[in-house]
């Protein structure tokens, strides 16, 4: 037996938290260096660094030190780490397949990375959310801590911010998010029951809350100011894109395939099945990838105009030309990339061009 490490020594009084055997220790040790090897893989710096961040923040969970000053979970129980260390694992070897897939350039993989970096799912979007819960209302410091809590069954009271943004939302075409459900701007609480009598206060405060919780859930957070401008620029292509990270060659014979994939190197998957192809990541791939996920991104601004409310901005890139080219129209029915060919697509004389 041994402890698990993933840094330093562990001191004597964490031991008891950390007991695992050998061949578990080197597999976790092993899945861990693997993660963090694909996240430098990630075509976006951001990226890059929010994934690098969310692995180690994910394994020092169930690290021995994590009772340190900059940690604010509690330790987990030698019991509890052995109950849960085979589900874990098998979970981040399945994320680590995903890292795969995302740097080989499957777009749905690749595109649910971004979707997590810039706080469109997964727990960034919560973190988001945080400040849209705050009330307008002056209230101290307990009851905003109070009204954040999961399960909270006081009457929720949006604030003037939010109600701003599920408006806005509201307005927007269904196909630009990735969540289907649009939220709803109003609630609408009928006076009377089933049986005709006045509806009671109780059902009230419970329409109230399935309404506030439908609407978080529904609503896009918005992005601070910085990064909703760099990621609008990148989609544009006003920001240049750096280009996929250089991968180690494989120091190995030109024969020996079964370990090229140590490095990182492509390995062609299945044509078949659920998973989409590999796509070579190119500027254009990626300018299209951010581009979703930046018609997704609002902005909330103060109203400069009319000194009160609120302002909504959406990363739309539609007045920019996300491809190589554009199709210029030539004015006779026809466009500029089919110059020089006639109706059947052959190629017109020199001498008839002009006429």
């Amino acid at each position: 037996m041994r402890l698990w490490r993933l840094g330093n020594r562990a001191t004597n009084a964490h031991a008891r938290y950390a007991a695992v055997n050998d061949a578990s220790s080197r597999a976790v040790l092993h899945v861990f260096r693997a993660l963090l090897r694909q996240c430098t893989y990630l075509p976006d710096p951001a990226a890059r660094q929010y994934l690098h961040g969310h692995v180690v923040s994910r394994f020092r969970d169930y690290h021995p030190r994590s009772t340190l000053p900059f940690s604010s979970r509690r330790h987990k129980s030698a019991a509890l780490v052995q109950q849960r260390l085979p589900s874990l694992l098998r979970t981040a070897r399945r994320g680590l397949v995903f890292l795969c897939r995302a740097n080989d350039g499957h777009m749905r993989h690749l595109g649910k990375i971004l979707a997590m970096t810039y706080g469109r799912v997964g727990k960034r979007r919560h973190q988001l959310l945080k400040d849209l819960k705050i009330p307008d209302v002056p209230v101290d410091q307990a009851v905003i801590e109070k009204l954040s809590e999961p399960g909270n069954q006081a009457v929720p009271h949006p604030s003037e911010q939010l109600m701003t943004l599920i408006k806005s939302q509201a307005k927007r075409r269904l196909s630009d998010f990735s969540r289907s459900n649009t939220p709803r701007p109003k609630l609408v609480i009928p006076e009377e029951n089933s049986w005709g009598r006045p509806m009671p206060i109780r059902r009230v405060r419970n329409f109230k809350r399935r309404w506030y919780a439908e609407t978080l859930d529904r609503i896009m957070p918005p992005l601070p100011e910085a990064e909703w401008n760099r990621l609008r620029m990148r989609a544009s292509g006003q920001s240049p894109w750096e280009g996929p990270v250089t991968r180690r060659k494989w120091a190995g014979g030109p024969d020996d395939k079964e370990r090229r994939h140590l490095v990182g190197e492509r390995v062609k998957g299945p044509s078949t099945g659920s998973c989409s192809k590999p796509h070579n990541i190119t500027t254009r791939y990626m300018r299209r990838l951010w581009a979703k996920i930046s018609v997704q991104c609002p902005l909330i601004k103060p109203n400069a105009a009319k000194k009160s409310g609120w302002d909504v901005l959406w990363g739309d890139v539609r007045g920019h030309d996300t491809t190589r080219f554009a199709l210029g129209h030539r004015g006779e029915g026809g466009y500029d990339m089919f110059r020089g060919v006639d109706e059947r697509g052959r190629v017109i004389a020199e001498g008839n061009s002009a006429g």
